[in-house]
């Protein structure tokens, strides 16, 4: 199953999270932050979010990320990467610092290609690139969405998202899915509900909706309520770590998610 370019094209209206003013010291309330971000002349037109501090014998999985409105700037989301980041985390985001214009699904497919031939080497020697997650935000996350066929992808993060082409291609998906979403107020609301529900009965996933609309709270510091699902979903399927499980099965409650889950139980992280 593909998704078609143009329906993909169609979110890039879609309000994006607002650019935020970037502080090149980072942010972040990991153990290994602040994260900090950087370009590489060996990955054009995206933006490179990494930990500041060394991971030791902590491997770093990496994170594939598609901006709102499929915008080309990689600092669209910057408060919820750097948080990312700063858990031991490579972060790949679509679009260089500040760049104008479109991404596109492709430009996610390269990120993988890049974390895949540059893990083990240089800068990126604890990188480990068997444990790839690829999310979006809105139009990023159709991009994300795209990238399930890809058997080095372990799990996918739809964003405020939801199918725009295709919209039967959920049914056939088989790796673990997160949907977050910003309840009934959010424009993807009613796609992302679609989705969650099309998935077939043993594919895990968990899907969290709060009231606060489109995109929520990724521009709060360290990306918000979104930012830390995203962030235990994550440390849970690619790290096997118990906080993030205990979040994702009772911690939740707190933040007030309203939560569905598919098959969680059958969900085999990776160690």
């Amino acid at each position: 199953m593909k998704f078609n370019a143009i329906a993909i094209s169609a979110l890039a209206g879609v309000a994006a999270a607002s650019p935020v003013d970037t502080r090149q010291n980072g942010g972040g309330d990991g153990p290994f932050g602040p994260g900090t971000y950087k370009t590489e002349g060996s990955l054009q037109q995206h933006t490179i979010y990494m930990p500041s501090k060394t991971t030791g014998s902590t491997k770093m999985p990496v994170l594939v990320w598609g901006n709102g409105g499929c915008s080309a700037d990689g600092r669209s989301n910057v408060q919820l990467l750097q948080q990312i980041a700063s858990y031991g985390y490579l972060a790949i985001s679509s679009g260089g610092p500040g760049q104008q214009g479109s991404t596109t699904a492709k430009m996610m497919t390269d990120s993988i290609d890049w974390a895949v031939a540059n893990a083990g080497k240089g800068d990126y020697a604890n990188v480990d690139a068997t444990k790839i997650m690829a999310a979006g935000f809105s139009c990023g996350g159709v991009e994300a969405m795209a990238q399930i066929w890809d058997s080095r992808v372990a799990t996918i993060g739809v964003i405020s998202s939801g199918l725009l082409d295709n919209q039967t291609a959920a049914t056939h998906f088989n790796k673990p899915v997160l949907f977050v979403l910003g309840g009934e107020s959010d424009i993807a609301y009613a796609n992302g509900e679609r989705d969650y529900k099309n998935l077939p009965a043993n594919t895990p996933s968990w899907k969290g909706n709060i009231n606060v609309g489109h995109g929520g709270t990724l521009n709060d510091q360290n990306g918000g309520k979104f930012g830390k699902a995203i962030l235990n979903w994550a440390q849970y399927v690619l790290h096997a770590d118990d906080k993030g499980k205990a979040y994702l099965t009772d911690g939740y409650k707190a933040d007030g998610w309203a939560v569905e889950t598919h098959a969680f139980d059958q969900l085999k992280p990776q160690a």
